[in-house]
């Protein structure tokens, strides 16, 4: 075959022409390219994308490498973001789950008593004046499990760890507070080797579960009585005592770890737990971002970068869901004050719903769900929770600021009531430092025989950093520069608050 041979200028010509048909389609569009914002965009052609996480950009219809690169890392921070907000419940309920043996060296089915604020300041919204007695099990090692529940005045239940009610104990529970057998079956367990009688039957949804109560009564020798026919064991074997580890004064973290530490207790959990269906999407998305059962979890810099951002977004996100909920309503009209699961439901599904955003909404800022905690009917073992993050003007509730709270006579409740302060970032007690008794310092009930209450039966609480003259009985602390929100409790909650007749005045901004 035959050389060409090219003059010199047609050499040059032909050089020139090739050198411009392998240019990168940027840099042929760069000059003329049609800009616009991405909800005018066409998605076609040439065009150049403004999106708020770079721009994104076509030629001829097809991206560039770096819009396709912003547009993978985009998918997937969007799918952590969507985790985050699911796995709210389960992170909350690891890291309780983890401090169990770690902090308190409690082995499954030991019970920790918390009662003072040290034991306490870990718990999301934790009340601070019953003490929690909580316990842990793995079903996929116990296999079916009996709990030997006291008689008395208590409010208990059996959670998975979704954090949903399987069956509430105590008063609420099917032994209406007079006792009882409960057997507690592992999920897909073959329950006709079984001899179920005589036992109130709760089915686990989980292998891990919480085990917990509140002993109500005030009476030392009734709560001594309760912890020493408390049985717990194996099904088929002698049950024994409940073992109480009590006054350790030590603290454990309850807020789930932020950033990456975050999805480090997401694939702490999924590890031998069954999948639910409606889960399927979720686990979906796990998996892409290199969280699988029976898999280490090792993620690249790009992946640890991409959770860590999606952590942190997942939360600013949910607490914009906590401070002005998406799907729930002010519980009295023309105020701010809302009841906590009023709109919740006690599964995180219906036939056609998944409770996304309801279930965010609470669990950023508190544990545990059972019946008791949701009952619109009065009864001694019905608990019902106000609560608000807002003054009456309507500005976000601060701790440099000092206010004022009137509660009517007649409080709806048949054994006691407590308001009690929380810290928005941590949604745990007011750590107040410099306070003498930190309990008393974030939260007052109707127990205390130092509270001040108003000859027509109404109290009027002082809140912020210094006790307004002559209020320090009546007085709760915050911390400069520490946003915060309360919770009313009432105990054994009476119709008032069913029909709306009592309902708390507003926040008052003192000068």
């Amino acid at each position: 075959m035959k050389l060409l041979k090219l003059k010199a200028p047609l050499l040059l010509a032909t050089i020139i022409s090739i050198s411009a048909c392998n240019q990168s389609p940027s840099k042929q569009v760069a000059e003329d390219i049609a800009t616009t914002s991405l909800a005018e965009a066409t998605l076609q052609g040439d065009e150049l994308i403004r999106t708020n996480f770079g721009d994104i950009q076509l030629n001829e219809s097809y991206l560039t490498e770096t819009s396709i690169k912003k547009l993978n890392e985009q998918l997937s921070l969007q799918r952590a973001i969507e985790v985050y907000q699911w796995a709210l419940p389960v992170t909350t309920f690891q890291m309780w789950y983890n401090a169990h043996s770690e902090v308190y060296g409690g082995a499954d089915m030991d019970f920790v008593e918390y009662s003072s604020f040290n034991e306490k300041v870990g718990i999301l919204t934790a009340n601070a004046t019953t003490p929690y007695v909580i316990s842990w099990a793995d079903l996929s090692e116990t296999g079916p499990l009996v709990i030997d529940y006291p008689a008395g005045a208590s409010a208990g239940g059996v959670i998975d760890f979704y954090q949903l009610s399987l069956g509430d104990l105590g008063l609420m529970g099917a032994d209406k507070g007079k006792g009882g057998k409960y057997l507690v079956i592992p999920n897909g367990y073959d329950d006709s080797k079984l001899n179920t009688k005589g036992y109130f039957v709760i089915n686990s949804t989980t292998n891990k579960i919480m085990i917990g109560t509140r002993f109500l009564s005030t009476d030392i020798a009734e709560i001594k009585k309760m912890k020493e026919t408390f049985l717990i064991g194996k099904y088929g074997e002698n049950l024994k005592p409940a073992k109480f580890i009590s006054n350790t004064n030590k603290r454990f973290q309850g807020t789930p770890s932020r950033g990456l530490k975050y999805f480090e207790l997401v694939n702490q959990f999924i590890q031998n737990e069954p999948q639910k269906e409606e889960d399927k999407i979720f686990y979906t998305y796990l998996k892409y971002l290199g969280i699988e059962n029976g898999k280490a979890f090792s993620p690249s810099e790009k992946i640890k970068t991409i959770l860590t951002q999606g952590a942190n977004l997942g939360e600013l996100m949910s607490r914009s869901n906590q401070m002005k909920p998406r799907h729930d309503e002010v519980y009295y009209d023309n105020s701010s004050w809302y009841r906590l699961l009023s709109n919740f439901p006690l599964t995180k599904t219906s036939s056609t719903n998944y409770f996304l955003d309801e279930s965010n909404q609470y669990y950023y800022e508190a544990v545990t769900v059972t019946a008791g905690m949701q009952s619109n009917t009065p009864s001694p073992g019905t608990t019902s929770y106000l609560t608000t993050k807002e003054d009456k003007d309507g500005n976000f509730l601060l701790g440099s600021n000092t206010y004022k709270i009137h509660l009517p006579a007649g409080i709806p409740a048949s054994n006691f009531w407590a308001f009690t302060l929380y810290s928005e970032n941590t949604r745990c007690f007011i750590d107040n430092k410099n306070a003498t008794d930190k309990l008393r310092a974030t939260s007052v009930d109707s127990r205390d025989k130092n509270l001040v209450i108003n000859p027509d039966g109404s109290v009027d609480l002082y809140i912020g950093p210094k006790a307004p003259e002559g209020k320090e009985s009546n007085w709760l602390q915050t911390n400069v520069s520490e946003g915060w929100f309360p919770l009313i409790r009432t105990y054994g909650t009476e119709e008032a608050l069913f029909e709306k007749t009592w309902r708390p005045g507003d926040f008052e901004l003192l000068k």
